[in-house]
């Protein structure tokens, strides 16, 4: 079955070139010319891979790409966004609503080419991490856990996230961009706590930014205990009053023959 792409531009000439290199590589094509069309082509289709311009009519690539990231069965979909576009905060904002990659025009079509099929790659394989913290998948750490508990050893889930409470109050006093830094910070905080107290744990992230843990259940309290201790040091502008308050559950084991 041949791979499909969704290929969003109001620009014809580049949409028509986009489209005969692709088909000529074996992909499955499909040209939309604004945002409304390149959104419903991607709900509809569910392709491989989307390469998306930012300005188009009735609605910029910024818009489409946040909205599909939001939706956790979608997130998982890389998207490119290939734009005119390339001031820093250009960047700053492709990278912010989710997209997997930022290609300025003019572009190497050969070396798109190559990232096409990357992303798709590491999609498909598990690689490619939805997490824009660049930490590995959540569904990564269910896979393991799945495979922890079938071959006899003893595992627990762990996911933690802020509680929404602290984090729709933080975004509303500090802003969306200070949000995402505080949880860049935290994911890799994280990291190096699991890394620490733990003999095979690892840590991943769901596109609802929750982090995902795999560990012996013996190392659970310990976990959770320097974890804490740890997020306090972190120097947190916009919320000097309150400290990030965390929410903790514990995933249920998969049911037997599952």
């Amino acid at each position: 079955m041949r791979q499909r792409l969704v290929i969003a531009d109001d620009n014809r000439a580049i949409t028509e070139v986009l489209k005969l290199n692709f088909d000529l590589l074996g992909y499955d094509v499909h040209v939309a010319s604004d945002g409304e069309e390149a959104e419903e082509a991607f709900r509809r289709m569910r392709p491989d891979l989307m390469i998306l311009d930012v300005m188009m009519p009735k609605k910029n690539g910024y818009q489409v790409c946040r909205d599909l990231k939001r939706e956790t069965d979608l997130a998982r979909i890389p998207i490119i966004l290939l734009t005119a576009k390339s001031l820093k905060e250009d960047v700053y904002w492709g990278y912010d609503c989710g997209a997997d990659a930022y290609v300025t025009k003019p572009y190497d079509p050969h070396q798109l080419e190559l990232l096409v099929d990357q992303l798709i790659r590491e999609a498909a394989s598990g690689q490619r991490s939805t997490a824009w913290t660049g930490l590995p998948d959540a569904s990564r750490m269910e896979a393991e856990y799945r495979a922890r508990l079938e071959a006899g050893a003893p595992c627990l889930l762990l996911r933690v996230r802020f509680a929404p409470s602290f984090s729709e109050g933080f975004a509303l006093r500090a802003g969306t961009s200070r949000l995402k830094d505080l949880l860049h910070r935290t994911a890799w905080l994280l990291h190096e706590v699991v890394q620490q107290c733990t003999a095979a744990g690892a840590v991943g992230q769901s596109p609802d930014d929750r982090f995902w843990i795999v560990l012996h259940p013996s190392e659970s309290q310990d976990l959770r205990s320097k974890f804490q201790e740890k997020l306090k040091e972190i120097a947190v502008s916009g919320a000097e009053d309150e400290r990030p308050t965390l929410e903790w559950d514990e995933a249920d084991p998969p049911p037997a023959g599952g």
